[in-house]
C-alpha cells in the first residue's frame, strides 16, 4: 500500500512539470500569430499599422477599458490604456507602489492625462502562458490603477463652463473616439459611439451641453410610456425633411458649474441609456411584426 502510494504522490508531481515542458516556447510573433492568440482569448480587435508596415495595433475593449496592444516588433509588445490626468506626483506614487506597470503623465492641447502601460519581451523565449497571463495581469492593473485614481481630486474641479478642450480631453482619458464638427451656429458637436450607438453631443458655449442618438420612429404612446419609466432623459418624436425619428436625448446645465467627474458620469450614463432605449425599440418593432 505504502509502495503504491508513493508512485500515485510522484506520478500526480510528475504531471504538471510534463505539461509545463509540452508547452510552446516562443521568441516572437508574426501577426497573424498574435491575431491567432487575440482571438482564442476571445478578444475582438481592430487592427492598424504604422505608415513603414513595422509596428502593429489591435485595439480592443476589456470591460469598460479600451486598449492597445502595439507590437514594437516580433519580440517586443505593450499594452496601454489611457486615463484621466492626475498630477505627477501621484503618478509616481504608483510606480513606487507597483511591479508589473508603469503610469506616465501627459499634457497636450486637450488637458492632462495618464497611460497605463505594461511591456512583454519574447527575446529570451516564453511560453504561450507567459503570453496569456500578460494579457490577464493587465486586467488586474487597469483595475487597480483605476481604484488608485478613484480618489482624484481632478474630479472634484468644479468648472465654471465646459470647454471644447476639456471635452476632448474626457473623451481621450475615456477611451472614446470621436469626430468634431461645427453646426450653422458655430457651435460644436462631437460624434462618437458608446453601446453600440452613435451618439452626437453638442456643446452650447460650455453653459449648456445636450446629447442625442435616433432610433426608427415609434408612437407617441410608446414615447409617453418610456418618459415615464425613466428620471434623467426625454424621448421626442420629431419630423424631419424627409423622414420621421424618434430621439432619445440629455442635457446637463452648467451655468452654474459642474464638477469634470460629473461630465464623466453624464457621458456614461447616457451610453447605459441609449442601449436601454435601443432595446425597448427593438421589443416595440418586433412586436409590430
Amino acid at each position: 500500500m505504502l509502495r503504491n502510494f508513493i508512485a500515485f504522490v510522484v506520478f500526480v508531481a510528475v504531471i504538471p512539470a510534463a505539461s509545463a515542458q509540452d508547452e510552446k516556447v516562443v521568441r516572437n510573433l508574426a501577426p497573424d500569430a498574435v491575431e491567432a492568440l487575440l482571438k482564442d482569448q476571445k478578444i475582438e480587435f481592430v487592427k492598424s499599422s504604422s505608415k513603414k508596415g513595422d509596428e502593429h495595433y489591435y485595439d480592443f475593449k476589456r470591460d469598460a477599458y479600451k486598449i492597445r496592444l502595439t507590437c514594437f516588433s516580433p519580440s517586443e509588445f505593450m499594452l496601454d490604456c489611457v486615463f484621466r490626468g492626475v498630477p505627477i506626483e501621484k503618478v509616481n506614487v504608483w510606480n513606487a507602489s507597483t511591479r508589473f506597470s508603469r503610469a506616465s503623465y501627459h499634457k497636450d492641447m486637450s488637458g492632462e492625462f495618464t497611460i497605463l502601460e505594461y511591456g512583454l519581451d519574447l527575446s529570451g523565449g516564453v511560453t504561450t502562458g507567459a503570453i496569456k497571463q500578460f494579457l490577464v495581469r493587465f486586467d488586474e492593473e487597469l483595475k487597480k490603477y483605476d481604484r488608485y485614481l478613484g480618489n482624484s481630486a481632478s474630479d472634484d474641479v468644479v468648472l465654471a463652463q465646459v470647454s471644447d478642450e476639456k471635452l476632448e480631453n474626457i473623451f481621450k482619458t475615456q477611451g472614446i473616439n470621436y469626430s468634431k464638427k461645427a453646426n450653422k451656429d458655430g457651435f460644436n458637436m462631437f460624434d462618437f459611439e458608446l453601446s453600440g450607438q452613435s451618439i452626437r453631443l453638442y456643446n452650447f458655449g460650455g453653459k449648456d451641453l445636450m446629447m442625442d442618438t435616433h432610433f426608427k420612429k415609434i408612437s407617441l404612446e410608446h414615447v409617453n410610456i418610456y418618459n415615464l419609466s425613466r428620471k434623467f432623459v426625454r424621448v421626442v418624436n420629431y419630423k424631419g425633411k424627409d423622414v420621421e425619428y424618434t430621439s432619445l436625448e440629455a442635457n446637463l446645465d452648467c451655468e452654474a458649474g459642474v464638477t469634470e467627474g460629473m461630465v464623466r458620469h453624464w457621458i456614461l450614463s447616457f451610453g447605459d441609456d441609449a442601449r436601454h432605449f435601443a432595446d425597448y425599440s427593438k421589443k416595440l418593432q418586433m412586436a409590430q411584426k
